[in-house]
């Protein structure tokens, strides 16, 4: 893409629903010109100091009004978490990228999905007031947060579900219906031999080899802030151990 109207367009047409997540993520990934122009957004609203724009929207079921967190690409030293050295504030480019805690930024998430429209929306409103906010994300996001449990909601179990578990229970289904089959086969896909983790960041349920989910076989030893959890690669009969800190 070589003139700034092609890029709106391209960002018009993933805002509208014309163009699918997946699809716009890999031309922002492939062409720096697209995050390239975002930024510009931004960094004139930093030269002329006008205030930014605020719009209705829902995220997991609660509609409010919002300018999806701008204030801090305007003003990063007061994001939350920069005092522990996390800078994804910085830029547009940490901004829709960065991993933070729960949010993957993984398009093929629900999470990741809904950080990253709304942040990509959040900007090209300040710009743009006619785009409607679309819910579509939203609306699989907050179904996501009902039926996943927390222990897998993050890194690759979440991606493993969203890849091979969510699909197979589309949204035409009766909502109790849908979550029912959902927790069922979350249940026969992560298995357990004593409880599930209580994690002391993230979830990070580890996949095996094999690409399917380990089973879980109960918490290791700690050590101060060190917390140790204890899985089985099916595929290998390895012991995956999992540690975080508090």
């Amino acid at each position: 893409m070589k003139h700034a109207m092609d890029i709106q367009n391209t960002i018009r047409d993933f805002l509208l629903g014309k163009l699918d997540i997946v699809s716009f993520r890999s031309i922002y990934d492939r062409d720096p010109a697209v995050e390239q122009f975002l930024q510009s957004v931004i960094d004139e609203i930093k030269t002329t100091g006008r205030p930014l724009k605020t719009y209705r929207c829902s995220i997991a079921g609660r509609e409010l009004e919002s300018t999806g967190q701008l204030e801090y690409l305007l003003s990063p030293e007061t994001a939350p978490g920069r005092a522990e050295g996390n800078h994804e504030y910085d830029s547009v480019h940490t901004f829709l990228t960065y991993e933070w805690r729960m949010i993957t930024h993984d398009v093929e998430t629900a999470a990741g999905a809904m950080a990253f429209y709304d942040g990509v929306y959040s900007i090209y409103y300040q710009i743009d007031q006619s785009i409607p906010w679309s819910d579509r994300f939203s609306r699989e996001y907050a179904f996501a947060l009902d039926v996943i449990p927390e222990y897998l909601s993050g890194g690759e179990a979440e991606r493993y579900i969203a890849k091979h578990i969510l699909p197979l229970f589309p949204e035409t289904m009766k909502k109790t219906e849908r979550k029912k089959a959902i927790r069922a086969k979350l249940r026969e896909a992560f298995k357990s031999e004593k409880g599930y983790p209580c994690w002391a960041q993230s979830a990070d349920w580890p996949l095996g080899k094999d690409g399917l989910p380990a089973t879980y076989l109960g918490k290791g030893k700690s050590e101060g802030d060190l917390r140790r959890w204890r899985f089985r690669d099916e595929s290998t009969g390895e012991l995956l151990v999992v540690e975080q800190y508090l």
